[in-house]
């Protein structure tokens, strides 16, 4: 028999409604010819939408794989090094990081801001996955130019388009996919650090075998020099766009845009919502004091990763594993311990308490910069960077947890949403101070002091969060 179309669109959409059947049985159909018919274009609607998710998951997989492996053999520790390497000194490597995470604060909430209101075509977000991978490119030839302008341009241009490719790919993900296919690629992404890892592993061999000075080859009579960061970064740039290239064949799910703004309007609206929203943290004396600690241990973690792998390198280049490969041993070491820390932060924040966590997390994040200096060999750097690294997710748990017991809903809405922006000027203040007692002191020196300050300045702040978070509750 003929189903009507309007019971076909019902059944696409799931909604076997008694009102449908009755408008097939006015129209004198046996009940079990309904019944029957629903069953039949429901099990086809069924099996079509399965084709369509698991062609969809597939294309997903193959994008996040090449996403992985340009995450490796790009890795923002190489970056730096090379960036290093080119010309540019402490300072400028630090002050460089420093405007990259400010431009990626007020890009990344302008964006989750913007996307509320208006759709953004996935075209658009492979044009930034593009940008993204064409950034190495660019990089790699300031390497060779030994152009310090360019290469900070390119990196700076890179974080713009790799923010906005996160940001766009991420709301697609969530938009785009049920929940329960959702929860099987984040298993996936599981994966995808062991593929990051790998990937950090070969780019750090590719970069020591055929170093910056060139590895003459010979191949059919041709005689040229092989650069292995030009061969990573090429890697980099290739799998980045490939995967904005597989982007565009994802079917998105369509959303009607609530209002048409200009980018402008939107970032007007976004300062005055920082604006409307600055009373509720200057009545709060414990938001105020915690967002204090925040803002200085991500200082902290801003500028320590400006400089880890440069010291790592400068350090070891001619022992070990040599240079590039001890950076990516050490690091990959740190990227494995995410398969597991945010497990072990939960389970303690459960167990123990967010505040005794917090305190003991943000201890754990001050060791990793003094194991830099108190005891510079490989072993003790590799156990200190994971050690910090755990760390670093137990104060991530931990604080969303605070968040929690410290903040009404109206509270914690304002914060999350504004919380990043008011890091803004502190950085502009804090990172080029950090870089220039990098540049007058050395990196020894700077790491004690950042250890110094997680230890000495950011848990006396939780300590302090305790103690006015228990006089308002008497």
């Amino acid at each position: 028999m003929k189903v009507s179309s309007k019971a076909k669109k019902e059944v696409e959409g799931d909604n076997f409604s008694d009102e449908i059947k009755l408008q097939l049985a006015e129209k004198s159909h046996l009940t079990s010819d309904i019944e029957k018919a629903i069953s039949i274009y429901s099990k086809k609607t069924q099996a079509s939408k399965k084709a369509n998710e698991s062609e969809k998951i597939k294309k997903i997989f193959f994008k996040e794989f090449f996403d992985r492996v340009s995450y490796g053999f790009g890795s923002q520790q190489f970056i730096n090094i090379l960036f290093f390497h080119t010309g540019a000194s402490y300072f400028v490597v630090g002050a460089i990081n420093g405007l990259r995470v400010i431009l990626s604060i007020i890009l990344g909430s302008f964006l989750d801001e913007y996307s509320k209101v208006r759709q953004i075509s996935k075209k658009f977000i492979g044009i930034t996955g593009i940008i993204f991978g064409l950034s190495f490119i660019f990089m790699a030839m300031a390497r060779v130019l030994h152009s310090v302008p360019l290469f900070a341009a390119a990196l700076l241009i890179g974080s713009i388009g790799a923010v906005s490719y996160g940001e766009f790919y991420q709301r697609l993900f969530r938009d785009t996919l049920k929940k329960e296919r959702s929860r099987l690629l984040r298993n996936i992404a599981q994966y995808g650090l062991m593929i990051t890892g790998i990937s950090i592993l070969l780019a750090g061999f590719l970069m020591d075998k055929f170093p910056a000075i060139g590895t003459p080859i010979s191949l059919f009579g041709f005689k040229f020099r092989l650069f292995g960061y030009l061969i990573a970064f090429e890697i980099a740039a290739i799998s980045s766009i490939i995967s904005g290239y597989v982007l565009s064949f994802i079917k998105e799910k369509q959303i009607k845009s609530i209002e048409k703004r200009s980018p402008l309007t939107q970032l007007k609206i976004l300062f005055d919502n920082l604006k409307d929203n600055l009373p509720v943290f200057t009545k709060n004396k414990t938001i105020r004091v915690l967002i204090i600690a925040t803002i200085i241990t991500g200082f902290v973690q801003t500028l320590g990763n400006s400089y880890y792998g440069i010291y790592i390198y400068e350090t070891f280049k001619y022992s070990y594993f040599k240079g590039f490969t001890n950076v990516a041993v050490i690091f990959l070491i740190a990227i494995m311990t995410s398969l597991f820390s945010p497990f072990i932060a939960r389970n303690n924040a459960r167990e123990y308490g967010k505040f005794p966590m917090l305190v003991f997390g943000t201890l754990l994040m001050a060791i990793m910069p003094l194991t830099y200096y108190y005891n510079p060999n490989l072993l003790s750097i590799s156990i200190g960077t994971l050690i910090g690294f755990i760390g670093a997710a137990i104060v991530g748990v931990s604080h969303g947890l605070l968040t929690i017991d410290i903040m009404s809903e109206k509270e914690r809405k304002a914060y999350f949403s504004i919380y990043s922006l008011l890091m803004i000027i502190p950085y502009f203040i804090m990172i080029p101070l950090g870089a220039y007692a990098a540049q007058i002191y050395g990196l020894r020196t700077l790491f004690l002091l950042l250890g110094l300050i997680l230890a000495l300045v950011v848990v006396p702040l939780y300590f302090l969060i305790i103690v006015m978070h228990k006089k308002e509750k008497i």
